[in-house]
This record gives C-alpha cells, sequence and structure tokens, in this order.
C-alpha cells in the first residue's frame, strides 16, 4: 500500500512538471534575446513609410506598420528615427524601440565641413559669373 502510494506521488510530480527538464531555462515564446540583436537603419518614405531592419542573422527586411516580422512581433509605426514593435501582449516588456542606426561614413556626410549639394551648386555658379 505504501508503494502504490509513492508510485502515485512519483507520477503526479512528473505529470505536473510536464516532464520539462528542470534545469534549462524555460523556452523565449516571445524571442526576447533577439531584440538586441535587431537594428534598425532607415527608413524609405513614400506612399507609406517602410523601415529597413537588419535581423541576427543578418538577413535585411523591409517592413511597415502593422506587418507582422517572422519572429510574431507586430510593426507599429516607422518615422525617421525610429521604429516601434509590439512584441506581444503576454510578453515583457510588450512594446520596444530600436532608434536609427547609421553608419560609419554618416558622419563625414553631415560634418560642419559638409556641402550640401543646393549650396555646392551656387559655389559652382558663383565661381563661373566672377570668372566673367
Amino acid at each position: 500500500m505504501i508503494a502504490e502510494r509513492v508510485v502515485f506521488a512519483c507520477a503526479l510530480c512528473l505529470l505536473l512538471s510536464g516532464m520539462r527538464d528542470p534545469f534549462q531555462p524555460p523556452p523565449d515564446t516571445c524571442q526576447l534575446a533577439q531584440l538586441n540583436q535587431w537594428q534598425f537603419r532607415g527608413m524609405i518614405q513614400g506612399k507609406h513609410a517602410v523601415g529597413i531592419l537588419r535581423d541576427a542573422g543578418e538577413h535585411w527586411h523591409r517592413v511597415a506598420a502593422g506587418e507582422l516580422l517572422p519572429t510574431g512581433w507586430r510593426v507599429v509605426s516607422v518615422t525617421v528615427d525610429e521604429l516601434h514593435i509590439s512584441t506581444g501582449k503576454d510578453c515583457i516588456p510588450a512594446q520596444w524601440r530600436w532608434k536609427r542606426e547609421g553608419t560609419q561614413n554618416e558622419k563625414m556626410d553631415n560634418g560642419p565641413r559638409a556641402l550640401r549639394p543646393a549650396l555646392r551648386q551656387h559655389s559652382d555658379n558663383a565661381a563661373r559669373h566672377a570668372d566673367r
């Protein structure tokens, strides 16, 4: 009788634990570990704003507001400087924002010595008229 109770108690424990390895971390159904590995690289403005993302595997994605990413995240909004997603109502954090990441050459193009195309054209025209 006692042996039957011990076996029943052990079987009950296994059923309640779901036969999961207690030393393994729980599965990441929201895939939150990947959030820091994705990068928002820019936006294309057209009829609708389209964000350009690079995932952890260095694959490129073009996404618009309302679209679903391969991880199950939904794009909420796309602006010039950031992309806002919803990771899911049961996930913490439920919302995430990526700031746009530039390239190394972007600083060179935006520095104080960088000439804007309109200024460059104006200075070329002024130089031509000064020679006359």
